[in-house]
């Protein structure tokens, strides 16, 4: 109970931070005994990121773990989106529609998009957070 609560707050507060005039709740049920964890942590992309959708400046990338599941979120253009952890030889990969988040084992991050327009790919990094 007390996991699905913690979610239920992490998932309103990531659909919340890409607007406040429209927020979305969205509850999901987990289940098992795995404790909930997640880190936020701030990134800044090249001009290539921008054009892509991602915020000029430093924003928030927001991982939450648990229940067997690896998401991330990112304010991408005018909505927030979910990327879900898929596999990867290295690293960390996430995906959300035709968009591609890698946190590739040290070697840099880098948020990709390969749809009709062709294929995007943007060099990432961690900022402190202010």
């Amino acid at each position: 109970m007390l996991k699905q609560m913690i979610l239920q707050v992490i998932l309103a507060a990531a659909f919340g931070y890409g607007s406040l005039a429209a927020a979305t709740d969205l509850t999901i049920h987990l289940k098992g005994s795995q404790p909930l964890s997640r880190i936020t942590l701030q990134y800044q992309c090249d001009e290539q990121g921008v054009k892509m959708g991602l915020p000029a400046g430093p924003f928030p990338v927001e991982y939450v773990n648990g229940g067997g599941n690896s998401l991330a979120i990112l304010p991408v253009g005018k909505n927030t989106l979910i990327f879900a952890n898929i596999i990867s030889g290295s690293g960390a990969r996430y995906a959300a529609n035709q968009y591609i988040w890698w946190d590739a084992a040290g070697r840099g991050t880098t948020f990709s998009s390969d749809s009709l327009a062709g294929k995007m790919q943007s060099a990432c990094h961690r900022v402190a957070a202010k």
